[in-house]
């Protein structure tokens, strides 16, 4: 039986590819996707959902919910990286008739379904888990396993020289979710930031003729070169990393340890490891991966066919 997920997102490109990754794998469920702000303001995220199930091949669509934003003016967005509508000005609408539902509600419908069985990919800020931690108390300890994609421990961050973009956002709801004792896998930038995308592989996708292929090829050149994290022509792809964790955890080496996080002033979004207290509070952190072999085996998936990078 395929591993039924949620996928709680920003929905910029790196999204786009872990959707459409976490789409084509046939061991991997989507059983809902959850908007929350942060690299776009949470109604376009929520649209970008609506956009890319439209584009992208699934049998059932999943459930959409939308999520929240954080509530601190002036942060930073993504916009340029991704672009205003976060899909690089991808032409794509949504479905006629697409509704986003309340996250609480998809939240509690689907771990109520599912329960432990069920993973939560957080690939966004995680504004979202926090309240669901605050409103739903208990909820979130019935799931089996969250992953989440932030943080950087032992390399600089993308935003500020301390912090990766989706624990810049909201470092407030990081600490409460770190904290909280839950069955959590941190894929950090320390790691992200060894698989890149470059021109070659945006030719592959755009020959390969599959949907997903075809959709995700201009997002990713539209990106290139442009992140903070990126080299010339290059295109990090941090989400996908998070979803291809749970596809070929062979190609992962992972250590136990705390994380302390920062949530003030200039370092806000900082995490550093630290010694675990008496009662544990232990992550899953991921701090290796064959860049290479993870490569060819999301350009396999996406393209459906066999590739050699």
């Amino acid at each position: 039986m395929p591993t039924p997920i949620i996928i709680d997102t920003d929905a910029g490109v790196d999204d786009a590819m872990a959707i459409a990754l976490a789409l084509a794998a046939e061991n991997l469920s989507i059983a809902g996707l959850i908007s929350v702000g942060g690299n776009v303001p949470l109604e376009q995220a929520t649209r970008n959902l609506g956009r890319l199930l439209a584009g992208l091949p699934c049998k059932a669509a999943p459930p959409v919910a939308r999520g929240l934003d954080q509530e601190i003016t002036g942060l930073k967005n993504a916009a340029h990286v991704f672009g205003t509508d976060g899909l690089g000005a991808a032409d794509l609408e949504p479905a006629a008739g697409f509704q986003a539902g309340d996250y609480l509600d998809l939240y509690e419908k689907l771990i109520t379904t599912h329960g432990a069985a069920l993973t939560v990919v957080a690939i966004g800020p995680l504004t979202n888990l926090a309240s669901v931690m605050k409103l739903r108390p208990g909820l979130l300890e019935q799931i089996g396993r969250i992953v989440v994609m932030g943080g950087a421990i032992w390399c600089p961050g993308n935003v500020t020289k301390h912090a990766e973009f989706n624990f810049y956002r909201d470092p407030e709801a990081v600490s409460t979710v770190l904290s909280s004792g839950l069955p959590i896998t941190v894929v950090p930038l320390d790691v992200t930031r060894q698989v890149a995308l470059d021109e070659s592989h945006v030719a592959h996708l755009r020959r390969s003729g599959t949907p997903a292929g075809t959709i995700l090829a201009p997002m990713v050149q539209h990106c290139l070169g442009r992140g903070a994290d990126c080299g010339p022509q290059q295109f990090i792809v941090h989400d996908a990393i998070a979803v291809g964790l749970l596809l070929w955890p062979e190609l992962f080496i992972r250590a136990r340890m705390a994380l302390d996080i920062t949530t003030k002033d200039e370092q806000a979004g900082r995490c550093k490891p630290k010694v675990a207290g008496k009662s544990g509070g232990h992550l899953s952190v991921t701090i290796s991966i064959n860049a290479g072999a993870f490569l060819e085996n999301l350009l396999e998936q996406l393209c459906h066919e066999k590739f050699v990078v």
